[in-house]
């Protein structure tokens, strides 16, 4: 295979994965779960699995599929404002519904189980993936919800989009250029 094939063929694959970035996280917004999470605590309770500045790409996964070990994203029981990313280290019967009990993988800010158990009500999905450095990939991630997440990614794919697309010449005209 040429240099150029191979080039070629990693441009549409670097697209085809955008986009399925893009239709993964639209598919997640319309289900009401917000598909990337940048982890801000440093040090990061879940470190050496996930650093700060990390990327967790969660999924929507029903609450009844989790199982120890499962990574999972939540609002914290207590009330306090913001999402926790911490691991499931057992499932529980609270007053007659399933709940869990979490543990960060930071023995050092985390040494025991967390003090609360997680309901479904506190549930967000399931860590399905995590980009090292993705959070810096653009400030949009950090700090905003809802759509404007998607803005940067969805910006990243359609540029390469267009750029694979007008790159490349149809054959007609590459061959008289070629002739000249």
């Amino acid at each position: 295979m040429s240099g150029r094939r191979l080039l070629r063929a990693a441009e549409y694959a670097g697209t085809a994965l955008l986009l399925a970035v893009c239709v993964f996280a639209v598919g997640e917004y319309a289900l009401g779960v917000q598909p990337f999470y940048v982890v801000t605590d440093n040090p990061s309770s879940m470190s050496p699995t996930i650093n700060y500045g990390d990327l967790a790409v969660i999924y929507g996964a029903s609450f009844s599929s989790l199982a120890p070990g499962s990574i999972i994203a939540f609002h914290d029981p207590r009330g306090n404002p913001g999402i926790i990313v911490h691991s499931v280290v057992a499932t529980l019967e609270c007053g007659g519904v399933e709940c869990l009990v979490t543990k960060g993988a930071n023995n050092a800010t985390n040494p025991t189980i967390d003090p609360w158990n997680v309901t479904q009500s506190d549930y967000i999905g399931k860590v399905i993936l995590v980009v090292p450095y993705g959070g810096y990939i653009s400030p949009a991630l950090w700090g905003f919800n809802g759509y404007y997440a998607l803005l940067p990614i969805s910006t990243i794919a359609l540029v390469i989009l267009f750029v694979s697309v007008f790159q490349h010449k149809p054959k007609g005209i590459q061959a008289k250029e070629e002739t000249k």
